[in-house]
């Protein structure tokens, strides 16, 4: 028998053991517990800091996209602007090289020139300002001929016997307040013809 009691007794020691192994206490089963958890948040922490990095990341990476897309409109934009001021450039070189051509032309045909002139006949193309040149030289030509025949169709001016001109009823519409009173100092007769005429 001393077998079996040596042998229950080791057993019994063995679960002596292992029973206290298994029994911790209160403050041993809470440090336990506290590490758990704390190797827990310190992964979900570590989790959620890798995930909000990645994130952050993209984020970067978009806004320097935004940025870069930002530069090239605006580069694109400056490069437009440029373009813009070169043809406002190059649109006013022609149109004072118009303006010279117009002005030599015109002195040909003995016309004089003014600002006023040269707005009204110069335009985009060299063909449109040669056709409205010829169109003004044309109109002032015509216009002259026109001065020249009334100045001889008139004939010379009427005066009286006592060397004064004497003025028609269309002449005095056309006198200004102070010829008028000239014309009336002078012959008072025919200022009264005229006034009476007229009213």
């Amino acid at each position: 028998m001393d077998q079996e009691e040596q042998n229950v007794q080791e057993t019994s020691q063995e679960q002596t053991s292992e029973q206290q192994e298994k029994m911790f206490t209160q403050s041993e089963v809470a440090h336990i517990v506290k590490d758990r958890v704390k190797r827990s948040k310190d992964k979900l922490r570590s989790e959620l800091f890798e995930e909000a990095k990645s994130k952050v990341k993209a984020e970067q990476d978009e806004a320097k996209k935004l940025e870069e897309m930002n530069a090239t409109q605006r580069r694109k934009y400056e490069d437009q602007k440029r373009d813009e001021e070169l043809e406002q450039l190059r649109a006013k070189v022609q149109r004072q090289e118009m303006e010279q051509t117009a002005m030599g032309i015109l002195k040909e045909k003995g016309i004089s020139v003014d600002q006023d002139v040269l707005d009204l006949v110069v335009a985009d193309t060299a063909e449109k300002t040669s056709e409205r040149i010829d169109k003004f030289a044309e109109l002032v030509e015509s216009k002259a001929r026109e001065i020249r025949r009334q100045d001889f169709s008139t004939g010379a001016p009427k005066q009286s016997g006592s060397g004064q001109k004497i003025a028609t009823l269309d002449e005095f519409k056309r006198m200004s307040y102070t010829e008028r009173l000239e014309l009336k100092k002078e012959q008072p007769e025919l200022y009264q013809d005229l006034v009476k005429k007229i009213f």
